[in-house]
């Protein structure tokens, strides 16, 4: 008795659950639901756009340092080890190197350091300008006066940073060979003064 009970139960089910997904149709064959949502108003196509494109605005150089006012940034790099920079051209006869170092360790960048400090590491970075046309020479070799020692800053209560240097020359392509150890970051500025 019991089997029989199960097949009429399942039975049961079987129809509910078909019977659910079909419907008759007048001529007697089943027919699928489907549903649509359609949306509530009326839609009213319009002629006007509805949204504009406009065009990026060319983006100018911004300075990481102040008297952004009156000079113009040629080339920025930033990193905390060292590297080529991209060749960039200064167009008149003066420019200036700014830049600044954030070094990894506080005091002892050498045996003789005004702070008293001795450390086995020494953060340290140095600049080279090379002029990229006249055969790579270099122009120069920059590296922070006094060295890279957070301690005596702290105890004189002067942070010389940023550091300057000025070029009294120009109208040509350099570039930079950056050499930098043991510093959080560093960032560099070639930069020339506003034309009027």
């Amino acid at each position: 008795m019991k089997v029989p009970l199960l097949f009429v139960i399942s039975l049961i089910f079987f129809i509910l659950v078909t019977g659910c997904m079909t419907q008759s149709s007048p001529s007697g064959k089943p027919v699928t639901t489907v549903t649509t949502i359609q949306p509530v108003g009326s839609v009213v196509p319009t002629t006007e756009p509805t949204s504009t494109i406009s065009p990026m605005p060319t983006p100018t150089p911004t300075s990481l340092f102040p008297d952004g006012s009156r000079l113009t940034t040629l080339i920025t790099v930033t990193d905390q080890s060292g590297k080529t920079s991209d060749t960039f051209s200064v167009p008149g006869g003066y420019w200036e190197l700014w830049y600044t170092a954030d070094p990894l360790t506080a005091g002892g960048q050498d045996s003789v350091s005004g702070s008293g400090s001795n450390s086995a590491v020494f953060p340290y970075l140095s600049i080279q300008v090379i002029d990229k046309t006249n055969s790579d020479r270099v122009v120069k070799t920059v590296e922070p006066p006094g060295g890279l020692d957070k301690t005596l800053w702290a105890k004189s209560g002067i942070d010389p940073r940023p550091w300057k240097q000025k070029f009294y020359e120009g109208n040509k392509e350099y570039y930079f060979v950056i050499t930098a150890k043991h510093l959080t970051s560093y960032a560099i500025e070639a930069r020339i003064p506003k034309s009027s």
